[in-house]
């Protein structure tokens, strides 16, 4: 019996499709509208409406988040392999180029910031960074908030969460075997 009268709900799904909808966008958010697909139309936080029918939408939080940037080996400008993890605080103050022109921001933020701060350090001897860590910090936050320059994030801040001197042997670039035992990628 539910199969015979099946169609009615479906088309009464079809027809809520043509009215207005309300979308309701947090204080803590904002919002993309792709109308007819293609035209991008920015939301605030507040009161929408939408027509179903020819619009689809995206909301992302807007306040700060964290991302925490996995620990991988590295070697410092004087040799000495180091093991390097951070956090980057950051907030979203584009929401068009978060959402719109970026599929994942959080796992970009991740792999743009990893590679600005690995390439930071081979910069470095192992005593600059030691000796200094707040003017490191502040050259990190720099470089890191240039990497992520047009993501439509703001970097608040960077610190090192694991910077730590090791000793790593690769064998045919597949594992590594010392104080930490990580397996590196490069």
């Amino acid at each position: 019996m539910d199969k015979a009268f099946g169609w009615i709900g479906e088309i009464f799904q079809t027809l809520l499709r043509l009215l207005p909808w309300l979308v309701i966008v947090p204080a803590t958010h904002s919002g993309v509208a792709f109308v007819h697909g293609h035209r991008i139309k920015k939301w605030e936080p507040g009161l929408h409406w939408y027509w179903p029918v020819v619009t689809s939408y995206k909301m992302m939080m807007t306040v700060r988040q964290t991302q925490k940037i996995q620990s991988k080996v590295v070697m410092t400008k004087d040799n000495k392999t180091v093991i390097v993890g951070a956090m980057v605080t950051y907030y979203v103050d584009d929401i068009v180029a978060a959402l719109a022109h970026i599929a994942d921001l959080a796992s970009d933020v991740i792999e743009r910031a990893q590679g600005a701060i690995l390439t930071e350090v081979t910069k470095h001897t192992l005593e600059e960074i030691q000796t200094d860590r707040a003017t490191f910090n502040s050259k990190l936050n720099e470089v890191v908030g240039g990497a992520l320059n047009g993501y439509g994030v703001q970097v608040i801040q960077i610190q090192l969460t694991e910077f730590a001197p090791t000793k790593a042997l690769t064998f045919n670039g597949h594992a590594a075997i010392g104080n930490y035992a990580l397996w590196t990628g490069f």
